[in-house]
């Protein structure tokens, strides 16, 4: 029996969360003995313990926060290393910045030998934060890096990986659509929408302008946000000023079965993303059948084949006009749309994911 440690951060609602719960119920429970070491953003620590059901034991470390806190992050790091001393996990499998950090230097501390991490987007990628902050999380990315191997969550993810691991392994395995392919949803009209929460990254800005230039050209067209965050006050005071209620709606946060519901009912989907490690939302649209419309960015090329499955587009220009012609032409959606479905089926099943995984956590299985 391997015994396998899934540490965390951000557990809760998020794609992060999602993909370490599918791990901790996915895991073959008759080679793999689960563990959680969690704490949790946007919910409770006793829903995502419930989520990650599989886990044969789960710590809660409320310490364990995204900020940099030298209180905080010394509790957090005690207490990590005083679990893996007292466990002794045949593996230790880190996911996300801060986790990726303390957990790697605990289990270094207390002689793990097989120690994983998966960024799911790195920090210094972030373009909200500033040069300074940037500089500082990569200068700490490379430094952990020299502990254990990185499991990248895409491609683009695995050579920004390579970058800073001086050499180190860098392997990949891409997160995984974790829901159903559901057919879509009849309805009137033709709707183009987003999903995800509504966040500097996502850029709401380009889409709200999109929704108005695209409703302005095509008449009955209906714009859809599905989802909430921080910029939805600021972006529903747009919609009102820029005279969209009626062709545009932004949904606020839903229920993941009420948001999935909603994108079955689009007929375009658009991802004009600023950054991204693999979009989770993007998966969904490709499964749900829907062409997809995305910025270029490395986690977007990750999941969109341009031409293939949708389109990858280099400006705002270039998303008009290629929405415009999937509104057009039902054909063309419907062969792109197909084309993501399989793609999504084929390469971002749960079952390869686990498998690859699986394969990945044998190294350390006990001698």
């Amino acid at each position: 029996m391997i015994k396998v440690y899934q540490i965390v951060e951000c557990g809760g609602p998020g794609g992060t969360g999602e993909q370490v719960a599918a791990i901790c119920n996915g895991l073959d429970a008759a080679r793999f003995e689960v563990s959680l070491i969690y704490a949790v953003r946007g919910g409770s620590p006793d829903e995502y313990r419930a989520k990650c059901a599989g886990a044969k034991a789960a710590y809660f470390v409320p310490e364990m926060i995204r900020e940099i806190s030298l209180t905080n992050d010394l509790a957090a790091l005690h207490k990590l290393r005083a679990l893996f001393a007292e466990h002794r996990p045949d593996v230790v499998h880190a996911h996300s910045s801060k986790a990726g950090v303390l957990a790697r230097t605990a289990a270094k501390a207390a002689s793990i030998k097989t120690i994983f991490y998966t960024p799911h987007g790195y920090g210094f990628l972030q373009q909200d934060r500033s040069a300074a902050a940037r500089l500082l999380y990569k200068t700490v990315e490379k430094a952990a890096s020299r502990v254990g191997s990185v499991i990248a969550c895409s491609p683009s993810e695995a050579a920004a990986a390579a970058v800073l691991t001086g050499g180190r392994p860098v392997h990949t395995v891409c997160d995984a659509y974790l829901g159903e392919f559901l057919d879509p949803l009849p309805h009137e009209g033709l709707a183009v929408g987003s999903c995800g929460r509504m966040t500097y990254a996502r850029n709401p800005d380009a889409w709200i302008l999109l929704a108005q230039r695209l409703t302005d050209s095509r008449n009955g067209l209906k714009c859809i946000w599905i989802g909430g965050g921080e910029d939805e006050t600021r972006m529903r005071v747009l919609l009102e000023n820029m005279n969209l209620p009626g062709r545009a709606e932004l949904t606020g946060w839903l229920s993941a079965p009420q948001a999935r519901e909603r994108l079955r009912a689009l007929d375009v989907f658009v991802h004009y993303s600023r950054w991204d490690a693999l979009p989770n939302a993007v998966l969904e649209a490709m499964a749900a059948g829907l062409p997809v419309v995305a910025s270029d960015n490395a986690g977007n090329r990750d999941a969109v084949e341009d031409g293939v499955s949708g389109f990858i587009v280099k400006s705002e220009a270039e998303l008009l006009e290629r929405c415009q012609q999937l509104i057009d032409d039902k054909s063309l959606r419907l062969k792109l749309g197909a084309a993501g479905r399989e793609r999504v089926r084929r390469e971002f099943s749960r079952e390869r994911m686990l498998a690859e995984l699986s394969r990945l956590y044998d190294i350390g299985r006990p001698r």
